[in-house]
């Protein structure tokens, strides 16, 4: 299965610098393919929640290739109920460029992106989306919109990205200071928003469908809530690419009813699980999902899980309908990804605590200053408070820029270390 993978990405490679338009059609029709076996020959080791999910996502990056003309290009951290109520897909940066990584296709955008000039250093989500964009792999959608949460390549890259389309681009800047004028402030952002978005669809917001999506992602975020209190003593059979589809879960496709769906048959799988058994990896940052090695020791596993990754908790906020505007402002605003690490830091100690965890993995994605200089400062603190960290680097999306071999010895030690100090631990009891 690995061997097809990876003559198909080849295959994909090929077509991208001559054939764009049949580069894209191989990828959908593998991602149209990918869809069908999740419908009809769900994996069984997964629940019914995670796997719905599975197809939301897939629809997620299904829908801006095919549909361009009602596409927004968009960052992980925008509020999209706004799009949403026009009916306009997101394209999302980030799991676009998962999705090319998944079927081994991204040598070639990012080897394409390198030619046109963009850093090697540059973050391989971005390199991976650009080499898409400079192509024409990935057609031109009606705007961009990105806010200015959380990392440095996003105002290269939608910068970049609109100068070559010669599409709008709208910019959401979101200040440090979590107080109530930073929300009014945001909010007026996104009023602006709202007005761009009217000026583009010729015609006016429909202000009771906002607050109905507004509502939806209200709902669903406390459900999400729920869930991470639930995990506390339980163990859901999961795989390391289900955090990543709740990621775009809790933020872009949020006041979508499929991601409310989502959360409600999550609490019901949950109420139904098993016990808490093995080691309880919180993971903080982006997950190398493509890598053997921790694919191997975190899948479905007794012996490890990941029970929640730092993306899916950064902030859970109660919302107002009657204000929509404000309620996503807050969102952006008290985000733990906004301003400090040491929001982040303290977000996930306390999340530590709920899950019960039993050691932490700091994730130093290739290319992210943000993860890089936070790192040991991470550490120390959760250390502090009796949290074992790993700090592990890699690349999240590029797999020609980590190793199989250091991953698997680094995480490998760290679970043995975790087994002996929790056994340890037990037999002090």
């Amino acid at each position: 299965m690995a061997d097809m993978i990876q003559k198909f990405g080849n295959l994909v490679d090929a077509q991208i610098p001559d054939h764009p338009n049949a580069a894209r059609r191989l990828l959908l029709a593998a991602y149209y393919a990918k869809r069908v076996q999740l419908k009809k020959f769900p994996p069984k080791e997964l629940s019914p929640a995670r796997n719905d999910m599975a197809v939301t996502s897939m629809n997620a990056v299904i829908h801006p290739l095919v549909h361009p003309e009602k596409t927004g290009l968009v960052s992980i951290f925008t509020p999209c109920e706004l799009l949403q109520t026009y009916g306009i897909y997101p394209m999302v940066a980030e799991a676009m460029s998962c999705y090319i990584t998944g079927a081994d296709a991204e040598r070639g955008f990012i080897d394409y992106a390198g030619e046109e000039g963009v850093p090697e250093t540059f973050c391989s989500y971005h390199k991976i989306l650009l080499g898409g964009i400079l192509s024409e792999v990935i057609r031109r959608p009606r705007f961009i919109v990105n806010t200015s949460l959380a990392c440095d390549a996003n105002n290269l890259t939608f910068r970049m990205a609109a100068e070559h389309y010669h599409v709008p681009h709208f910019y959401i800047d979101v200040p440090y200071e979590c107080s109530e004028e930073s929300v009014r402030y945001t909010a007026d952002q996104l009023r602006e928003f709202a007005k761009f978005l009217e000026e583009d669809q010729k015609k006016p917001l429909d202000m009771e469908e906002l607050k109905r999506r507004v509502a939806v992602g209200g709902r669903t975020m406390k459900k999400l809530a729920a869930c991470q209190t639930l995990k506390h003593d339980l163990y859901l059979s999961n795989d390391i690419t289900d955090e990543l589809y709740e990621v775009f879960g809790n933020h872009v496709l949020l006041g979508m009813p499929e991601v409310e769906r989502f959360a409600d048959s999550l609490l019901r799988d949950l109420k139904k699980a098993e016990p808490s058994r093995g080691i309880r990896i919180l993971w903080m940052h982006t997950i190398p999902f493509y890598q053997k090695p921790l694919r191997e020791m975190l899948n479905f596993s007794d012996r490890c899980q990941v029970v929640a990754c730092d993306m899916n908790y950064d902030e859970y906020c109660e919302v107002d309908p009657e204000k929509p505007f404000e309620s996503m402002a807050k969102r952006l605003v008290y985000d733990s990804f906004n301003g400090p690490s040491d929001r982040r830091i303290r977000r996930s100690l306390s999340m530590c605590r709920k899950l019960d965890a039993d050691g932490v993995v700091y994730f130093c994605h290739w290319g992210c200053k943000q993860t890089q200089a936070a790192a040991q400062n991470a550490r120390a603190i959760l250390e502090e408070n009796g949290y074992p960290t790993l700090i592990l680097d890699g690349d999240g999306c590029d797999s020609g820029n980590s190793s199989n071999g250091q991953i698997a010895t680094r995480m490998q030690a760290f679970i043995e270390m975790l087994e002996a100090r929790k056994a340890g631990s037990t037999d002090g009891r």
